[in-house]
């Protein structure tokens, strides 16, 4: 798919995104058994398939439900706290899920400034950290899970085309949709997948990487430039380790 084949006011393919990000940013949470059941549920992967279809990554998304049927939850927990659970004897993480580490480096102000432009960019679509989430919210689960509730946001606009009122809002999510995905998400989700890639073996990590760099790299290119950009972003594409 190219960036002329999408239909922006096509509900179904907000739907399709809002899907996408959210079984990306599933499997990147510390995976209980809980919530890979889910992961791994007919619906689930229906809905995965299905999507990923509408958006042309379908091979993508076959190589992430195959990885998820065989995965067990106690060797994916234990590999979980292997990559993104315990610093190496040097302090650092085998692969560092924290967007602020990639895209401004190693000084602590300006991976603060990172974290609060991400926390703004949160309050707009009305998502509020949770109390319960004991990591810093520049962490992939959470900026995934921003883009998808900005592609659900988008979805339920665009089936009220017919308001002239609703098209304002669509065209604020959309600068908000630009702003995560240029300024945040496009320089840090290829590069931790490339920081995967360097470190793991494990299928169900490297397939939710490649499903999670093709997604974004489609919808960065269907958006257009962001309002802004923050003055703290350095050179994208750089690895965290």
């Amino acid at each position: 798919m190219t960036d002329t084949d999408v239909d922006t006011t096509d509900p179904a393919f907000h739907s399709a995104r809002a899907a996408l990000y959210a079984a990306t940013a599933g499997a990147f949470v510390y995976p209980d058994e809980e919530t890979l059941r889910e992961l791994q549920s007919e619906d689930a992967v229906e809905g995965i398939e299905q999507a990923a279809d509408r958006l042309g990554l379908a091979s993508e998304a076959a190589r992430f439900t195959a990885a998820l049927a065989d995965a067990d939850a106690s060797d994916l927990q234990s590999t979980y706290t292997d990559l993104f659970g315990l610093p190496t004897d040097e302090g650092t993480y085998p692969v560092v899920p924290y967007e602020g580490n990639y895209t401004a480096g190693e000084e602590i102000d300006k991976q603060q400034r990172r974290i609060a432009a991400v926390v703004g960019l949160l309050e707009t679509v009305g998502l509020e950290p949770s109390d319960s989430f004991g990591e810093r919210q520049d962490h992939v689960v959470t900026e995934l899970e921003l883009l998808q509730v900005a592609a659900g946001q988008r979805a339920v606009v665009a089936d009220r085309a017919d308001d002239p009122s609703e098209n304002e809002v669509a065209t604020e999510i959309q600068g908000i949709e630009a702003a995560a995905l240029a300024n945040h998400l496009a320089p840090f989700v290829p590069a931790m997948a490339h920081d995967l890639r360097e470190t793991t073996d494990c299928e169900v990590y490297l397939a939710a990487a490649d499903l999670a760099e093709s997604l974004v790299e489609l919808d960065d290119a269907v958006h257009p430039d962001p309002p802004t950009r923050p003055d703290e972003l350095s050179p994208p594409g750089v690895t965290a380790r």
